[in-house]
C-alpha cells in the first residue's frame, strides 16, 4: 500500500517504467485502462491495448482458479460484452470456449480488447467465490479487485509486465503493495512486474483510511473499508494488529519482507447482530436473515506482501469478537511469506490458472502455517500454554481425527482436492493438517536432539530457495529429512504419504505432554453445563447469555446475565491442564444490568468422558522439560 508519493518512489517508478519499456523489446507489456466513474448497471469497462502481442492465433483467458483458494472460480462469468477490434477500430471475430477463454484468429492486426466487469460480491455468486477472492463495487465509495476477476491475460505470456491506468472518483485512495504512480486527484498508473504478480496483489480504492507501524525492519500497513460507515478504524485495527506482528518478529527474529500491507473490508450485518443480541426465536430469524441477505461469510486470501480482510460487520457489541478473528487470522495469513512464498514446489511456481497441477503438499502450505500461528502466539504471550494445549490443540486433534485416513492420504487429498469426495476434507488442512505440524516438529526437536525445530529447518531452506527457485515436488519430503536425520522420512511415508493413525502418546510425550481418548475422566462441575440454569451462547464468540435462572442454581445466576464461557477453562484449571482441588474456591465476574459483578462457585469434581484430552505434566523429565522449552520457544535449540 503506497501511502507516501515522495520523490524516492517517484524515482522507482520512473525507473520501473524503463524497465516495462526495455522488456517490452523481447515481451510485450499488457496496457489496461479501467474506468471506475462511468458505470453502466454496475459494471465498470476495461481496455486491454494489445497490439504488441500480435500473431497468428491468441488465446485470452480470465482465470478458472487462483493459487491459495483451491476452488473453481470461473471469473470469465463475470465478463459482459467483450469486443476485439484491429488497430484501426474495427471489430476481429472470435470464438468463446467454455467460460473464461477466448480464442482469436486471425490476430495479427489485433489492437485492444474491452469488456464490461461485474462483482463477484452480488447475490448468490458469494457462494461460489469467496468473498476475499472476488470483486466489490459500490459506486462512488469502493472497488476492491482481486485481479483474477478484472484482467485477463493471454496463454503463454504470463510473465509479461502489466501496466494499469485508472481513472476513479477523485475522494477515493488506491490501496496496494504495487507501485503507484498518482497522476492527479482521481486517475493513477498502477505497475505489476507481470500477471503472476498481478494476480497476487489485491487492490482496493475506498475512502483514504490508513495507517502503518514497523516490526523490525518492515513497514506494515493497513487500509480499512467499510460497506456503509465511514468511520475511520484503521489505527483501531492498527492497535489490534501490531502485538501479533510483534509475536511473529520474536518468534523469527526478524520478519522476511520490506513490506507487507493489510487490507481490511467490513461489510454491513448488523442486521445480523441484532438477531443475536436476542436469540430468542434464533433459528427462524437466522433463516429469513440468509434469505435476505444470503449467508454471511468471511475470512482472508493471503498472498505474498498482502492480505484481503472480507469480514461481517454485526455491530458495537461483536467489535471485540471481529479484533479477536482479524488477530488470529492475521498472524496465519502473514506467515505464508514463508510458504509458499520462499518454500513452495514448481506446481506453485508454474501455476497454470485454467489447468493447474495440484501439489500434494497441503500439509506445507497450510498445514504447519496454521500450526505456526498458534505457537507464535503461545511465544509471543498471546495464548498461555495451558490454553494452547488444552484448548487450542485439543480441539484440532478432535477435529483432526474426523479426517477419513483409512480411506484417503493426506498427499492424495491434496492432490485432488477439486475432486470428490476429496475437496469435502479440504477445510482439515487447518486442522489435522495443523496437528501434522505440531508432531512433526516435536520429532525434529526429538531426532536432533533439541539443536533444531521445525521452525529452523523451514527458514534454512527458505534461504537455499526462496521466491524464486521451487523445490522439485517429488522430493520436499526428501529434502527436509536431510536437513534433520534419515529417521524422519519415516514419519512421512507413515502419516503424511500413509494411512495410519497418528501416534499421539508416544510423540506428545517428548515434550511432557499427556494424551488421553476415550477415558473417564474427574472434572470440575460447569457453571452452566451442569447447572440447573438455561443459557445460550453467541455464534460469534465466548459470551454466553442466561436465559432463565432457577432455585436449584447454586452459583446465582440471574435471567440476562452475560458471561465469558471461556472463564470456566481460565479459573477452573491449573497451569498443568489439571482440575483445581475439590473444594477450592472461584470468582468470575458476569455482567447484570451492565454493571460488573463477581459470583463464586466452589470446585466439585463429576466423572466426565475424555475424548482427545491434553495435558501438561506435573512432574517432567530434565529432557521432556528442555525439549517442552524448545517446542514453545522459551528457550534457545541446543548450540
Amino acid at each position: 500500500m503506497k501511502i507516501h508519493a515522495d520523490s524516492m518512489r517517484q524515482a522507482v517508478i520512473s525507473f520501473f517504467l524503463l524497465a516495462v519499456s526495455s522488456f517490452a523489446a523481447d515481451k510485450p507489456a499488457y496496457l489496461y485502462s479501467i474506468n471506475l466513474n462511468d458505470l453502466d448497471n454496475q459494471r465498470y469497462e476495461v481496455t486491454l491495448q494489445c497490439d504488441a502481442f500480435a500473431s497468428d492465433t491468441l488465446i485470452f483467458h480470465f482465470p478458472w482458479i487462483i493459487p491459495g483458494t483451491y476452488m473453481e472460480a470461473n471469473y470469465g462469468k463475470f465478463i459482459k460484452n467483450l469486443e476485439v477490434r484491429d488497430q484501426d477500430g474495427a471489430p476481429l471475430p472470435f470464438k468463446k470456449e467454455g467460460k473464461n477463454t477466448v480464442i482469436i484468429s486471425p490476430a495479427n492486426t489485433i489492437g485492444s480488447i474491452s469488456y464490461w466487469v461485474g462483482a463477484t460480491w452480488e447475490g448468490p455468486t458469494l457462494r461460489t467465490i469467496w468473498p476475499m477472492a472476488g470483486t466489490g463495487i459500490i459506486p462512488d465509495r469502493l472497488f476492491v479487485i482481486n485481479a483474477g476477476g478484472v484482467f485477463g491475460y493471454f496463454q503463454n505470456h504470463e510473465k509479461s509486465a502489466v501496466q494499469m491506468q485508472f481513472e476513479y472518483p477523485e475522494h477515493l485512495y488506491g490501496m496496494t503493495v504495487l507501485d503507484q504512480n498518482i497522476l492527479s486527484a482521481g486517475a493513477t498508473e498502477i505497475f505489476a512486474s507481470s500477471y503472476d504478480e498481478l494476480i497476487d496483489c489485491p487492490i482496493m480504492f475506498a475512502y483514504p483510511d490508513t495507517s502503518s507501524f514497523m516490526v523490525h525492519d518492515t513497514e506494515v500497513l493497513v487500509g480499512f473499508a467499510h460497506e456503509t460507515e465511514d468511520t475511520r478504524r484503521a489505527e483501531e485495527l492498527r492497535t489490534v494488529l501490531q502485538p501479533s506482528m510483534a509475536a511473529i518478529a520474536s518468534y523469527l527474529d526478524s520478519l522476511p519482507a520490506e513490506e507487507y500491507a493489510f487490507l481490511i473490508y467490513y461489510s454491513d450485518a448488523k442486521a445480523l447482530g441484532k438477531i443475536l443480541d436476542n436469540p430468542r426465536f434464533l433459528l427462524p430469524k437466522g433463516l429469513l436473515y440468509v434469505m435476505r441477505h444470503g449467508i454471511p461469510m468471511g475470512g482472508a486470501l493471503e498472498h505474498n506482501t498482502s492480505s484481503f480482510y472480507y469480514l461481517p460487520d454485526p455491530g458495537g457489541a461483536y467489535t471485540q469478537k471481529t479484533h479477536e478473528t482479524v488477530e488470529d487470522i492475521a498472524i496465519h495469513e502473514f506467515m505464508h511469506i514463508l510458504t509458499p512464498l520462499n518454500l513452495h514446489s514448481e506446481h506453485i511456481d508454474n501455476w497454470d490458472y485454467n489447468d493447474p497441477s495440484l501439489s500434494e503438499h497441503l500439509w506445507l502450505y497450510e498445514g504447519i502455517t496454521e500450526y505456526l500461528s498458534k505457537i507464535i502466539q503461545v511465544n509471543g504471550g498471546l495464548e498461555d500454554p495451558k490454553h494452547f494445549v488444552q484448548r487450542t490443540m485439543s480441539s484440532k486433534i478432535r477435529s483432526g481425527e474426523k479426517y477419513p485416513f483409512e480411506k484417503m492420504s493426506f498427499t492424495e487429498m491434496s492432490s485432488n482436492v477439486l475432486e470428490k469426495p476429496y475437496k469435502r476434507q479440504y477445510t482439515q488442512v487447518y486442522q489435522r493438517g495443523a496437528v501434522l505440524g505440531m508432531l512433526l516438529d516435536i520429532e525434529i526437536i526429538r531426532l536432533t536432539e533439541g539443536r533444531k525445530r521445525l521452525i529452523d529447518v523451514m527458514l534454512d531452506l527458505s534461504e537455499r530457495y526462496g521466491p524464486s527457485k521451487p523445490m522439485d515436488e517429488d522430493q520436499i519430503f526428501e529434502t527436509f529429512t536431510a536437513e534433520v536425520h534419515p529417521d524422519l522420512r519415516e514419519f512421512f511415508a507413515k502419516y503424511i504419504e500413509g494411512r495410519q493413525a497418528l501416534p499421539y502418546s508416544e510423540i506428545l510425550g517428548h515434550v511432557g505432554l499427556i494424551y488421553e481418548h476415550n477415558v473417564k475422566v474427574m472434572m470440575p462441575r460447569h457453571p452452566i453445563k451442569d447447572n440447573k440454569v438455561k443459557g445460550s451462547g453467541s455464534i460469534l464468540g465466548n459470551k454466553r447469555t442466561i436465559k432463565r435462572g432457577s432455585k436449584k442454581d447454586y452459583i446465582g445466576f440471574q435471567a440476562g446475565d452475560s458471561y465469558d464461557y471461556s472463564l470456566y477453562w481460565d479459573n477452573y484449571f491449573d497451569d498443568f491442564c489439571d482440575p483445581l482441588p475439590e473444594g477450592t474456591s472461584i470468582h468470575f465476574p458476569i455482567l447484570r444490568g451492565g454493571a460488573e459483578i463477581m459470583l463464586s462457585d466452589t470446585v466439585r469434581l463429576v466423572e466426565k468422558d475424555a475424548d482427545h484430552q491434553l495435558r501438561i505434566m506435573r512432574e517432567m523429565s530434565s529432557q521432556q522439560a528442555l525439549y517442552f522449552d524448545i517446542w514453545l520457544g522459551f528457550q534457545p535449540p541446543v548450540e
